[in-house]
C-alpha cells in the first residue's frame, strides 16, 4: 500500500503539508537541508543515500547502481534494467524494503522524535529481507547469491 501511495505522490511529506498550508516549513526531517519530497526521502537525502550505499555494498550491487535524487519510479526502472534478469525480482523487493524502512525512519523522527543510526536501519533492512527469504521468496536469495 505504501508504494502505491508513493508512486501516485499521495504520501504526506513535509513538502506536501507545507504546500497545503499545514506546516511552517518543508525541510527534510532527516537532513534539514532540502525540501522533504518522497523522492528526497527515498533517494536524495544524505541519510538515505548512506543507507542505499550500505545496502548496495551488502548485496554487491554498488558497482552497478548509483543512487541520486530523481523520480523514484524512473530510478527504480532504470536501475533494474542495469541488472541481470535473474536478480531483478530480488532488486524489486530490496527497493520496497529499503524504501519502506526509510519512510518508517522518517515517521519515527517526525512523530516520535527518535532516530536510529545507519547501522540499525541497515540491520532492520537485512532482518526484513531474511524474513522474506524464510517465507520462501526466491528473488532475494538470487540477489544474495549474486554477490558471492
Amino acid at each position: 500500500m505504501f508504494f502505491w501511495l508513493a508512486l501516485h505522490r499521495k504520501c504526506w511529506t513535509a513538502d506536501r503539508q507545507w504546500r497545503h498550508g499545514l506546516q511552517d516549513d518543508n525541510l527534510c526531517i532527516m537532513c534539514d537541508q532540502l525540501p522533504e519530497t518522497l523522492d528526497h526521502i527515498i533517494l536524495g537525502c544524505i541519510f538515505s543515500r548512506e543507507v542505499w550505499a550500505a545496502c548496495l555494498r551488502t548485496f554487491c550491487l554498488h558497482h552497478v547502481i548509483s543512487v541520486q535524487e530523481q523520480d523514484i519510479m524512473t530510478w527504480w526502472t532504470d536501475s533494474r534494467k542495469q541488472l541481470p534478469k535473474q536478480i531483478r525480482r530480488g532488486f524489486d523487493s530490496l527497493f520496497f524494503i529499503v524504501g519502506w524502512n526509510l519512510w518508517k525512519e522518517r515517521n519515527a523522527r517526525t512523530f516520535d522524535r527518535s532516530s536510529r543510526q545507519l547501522a540499525v536501519v541497515l540491520q532492520d533492512i537485512l532482518d526484513e529481507a531474511s524474513l522474506w527469504m524464510a517465507a520462501g521468496f526466491r528473488g532475494l536469495r538470487a540477489i544474495m547469491a549474486y554477490g558471492q
